[in-house]
């Protein structure tokens, strides 16, 4: 297309789409020969989901720690097509792409320690859901609803036992309908921001389905764009052209936004979703493990404790402004009596109480979490006692050992000796095996999300009939391959032509036409553009 000569054939998307398939299957082959060789722990992370093609598909990330490897990675293996969308059919679908991949049940028996997934009914039903079924078939593994999105339950579950939630969410999404729907509006409101030398940020939805950073980045832009937003209202309301009840909703609009009750509950938004994407981005991290995130949230819980005492810093700014009668240059008043404003105490403590409820169980079954974390506490020097008991752990480790299936537990038993002889300065090699598979453990689904986002950016509405074989061979491509700086081709070239392919210069085909294009009458128009 740009004059470049790339030979005479393999020029159509069809000869396109046979050597990118070519590619990937050749990296994923090379990729699974060396898992089953070294035979690493591995977790499973799942996640269900329909692309523009209007297909279901469960996309299936590994994550595992090759001996090239310094830590556990997440590796995106494969996005199954779905024809039956319960439980049975999951399961079958997903064991039937693990086999083919010669990852079979025998070798899955031996390393696969965990599982997760979404809170959905069909992965984590307690009687029929796929992680029960696949517990079934191998009993060890560890299964974890995504840390993320229990977040998200948690935040759900603090809406609804905090009624003036509700009422900023209302206001906050008239905001979006209002800007995301017409052209108009988002020109006068940036013709405002420019009078006032603010910069605009996009405003979204808040608490919705997205991430709680979604919500943030939205109250932040309300924030940032508080007196735009509000002298748009009052022009708008000022505005003789428009109709009476246009301006009247304006009016009101303005009204509400100046009001005490919006300034002062913007303001513990933005504190506590600071607070809770600071938390979610941390659980979302490819290092977590179970013990990072178990302190993540423990100490998140202290902070809404605290919180609940202490004014944090946007909330200590608005209620000065709402005292002095005035945000940002904006003149406030008091509102109407069915204005509601968030109790702090109650706010925060909700925060911290539902956080304890969602996060630091699994599911109904607090007794085995704390087990599971005492036992992983263990292996923490910063978690060790001050008195020197010889036998320290020994147990908790060897029960490790038992859920993680590992062999010879005595001879990690012994290295543990060895390890707090040396205060944790050194993981002898028995050990580090045993660490290595409660790291390989995920507890976040978060990097299929990321998977399906990427999904999208391949298959595409004007590209919505890619089969989805295609689609996960570039999938693979784009999330494991190497960039193009790092890319050897010749291996795949080789491999290609060996497998009878003709190359791009075979001489026994067709060449392409290159002659001049004939462009008719326009050519004088090419003509002065060639000067």
């Amino acid at each position: 297309m740009n004059g470049v000569d790339m030979g005479r054939i393999l020029h159509s998307n069809v000869a396109c789409s046979h050597i990118q398939q070519h590619i990937a299957t050749d990296m994923k082959r090379k990729l699974l020969e060396r898992i089953v060789t070294c035979a690493p722990k591995i977790g499973l992370m799942l996640d269900e989901a329909t692309g523009l093609n209007k297909k279901s598909g469960l996309i299936v990330y590994l994550r595992m720690q090759l001996p090239e490897m310094e830590s556990p990675e997440n590796i995106f293996f494969d996005l199954v097509e779905l024809d039956d969308f319960g439980a049975e059919g999951i399961v079958r679908k997903l064991l039937d792409a693990l086999d083919h991949a010669n990852l079979d049940e025998s070798f899955l028996s031996k390393t696969l320690v965990g599982l997760t997934c979404d809170g959905a009914s069909v992965m984590l039903g307690r009687k029929s859901g796929v992680a029960t079924r696949l517990k079934t078939r191998f009993p060890n593994i560890l299964v974890w609803h995504c840390s993320a999105h229990r977040l998200e339950l948690a935040v759900g579950d603090v809406m609804k036992e905090m009624g003036a939630i509700n009422h900023f969410k209302i206001l906050m999404d008239k905001l979006y309908a209002l800007y995301s729907t017409s052209n108009k509006n988002r020109v006068e409101l940036k013709e405002c921001a420019d009078g006032l030398n603010i910069q605009l940020c996009k405003i979204g939805r808040v608490l919705d389905n997205r991430w709680v950073a979604s919500s943030l980045r939205t109250v932040e832009a309300v924030w940032r764009s508080y007196p735009a937003l509000h002298r748009h209202f009052t022009h708008a309301a000022e505005d003789s052209a428009r109709e009476s009840a246009t301006r009247e909703s304006y009016n009101g609009m303005a009204k509400r936004l100046s009001s005490h009750a919006f300034v002062y509950n913007l303001g513990l938004m933005y504190d506590a979703l600071q607070e809770l994407s600071e938390l979610s981005l941390e659980l979302q991290k490819q290092q977590c493990n179970i013990i990072m995130a178990h302190k993540a949230i423990c100490r998140q819980i202290r902070v809404f404790e605290a919180m609940s005492e202490r004014l944090g810093r946007y909330s200590l700014l608005s209620q000065r402004r709402v005292e002095e009668n005035s945000f940002q240059g904006v003149p406030l008043h008091a509102g109407r009596l069915t204005d509601k404003t968030l109790n702090q105490r109650m706010f925060f403590g909700s925060m911290a109480r539902n956080l304890e409820k969602r996060m630091l169980s699994q599911g109904k079954d607090q007794t085995g979490y704390n087990k599971l974390i005492e036992d992983l506490k263990v292996l923490y020097p910063q978690y060790w006692p001050h008195d020197d008991n010889a036998l320290f752990g020994e147990c908790e480790v060897e029960t490790l050992c038992q859920l993680f299936c590992i062999d010879s537990p005595r001879n990690v038993i012994r290295a543990f000796r060895e390890y707090r002889d040396n205060n944790g300065t050194f993981i002898p090699d028995e050990l580090n095996y045993l660490l290595t598979a409660v790291n390989t453990v995920p507890i976040s689904s978060a990097e299929c999300e990321r998977g399906f986002s990427q999904m999208n950016l391949i298959c595409t509405a004007n590209r919505a009939s890619l089969l989805p074989s295609t689609i996960s061979s570039l999938l693979f491509l784009c999330l494991v391959g190497p960039p193009l700086t790092r890319f050897n081709p010749f291996p795949y070239v080789r491999s290609w032509i060996a497998k009878g392919h003709k190359t791009a210069l075979d001489t026994r085909s067709r060449k392409r036409n290159r002659g001049m294009e004939a462009g008719g009458s326009i050519d004088a128009v090419w003509a002065v553009l060639d000067k």
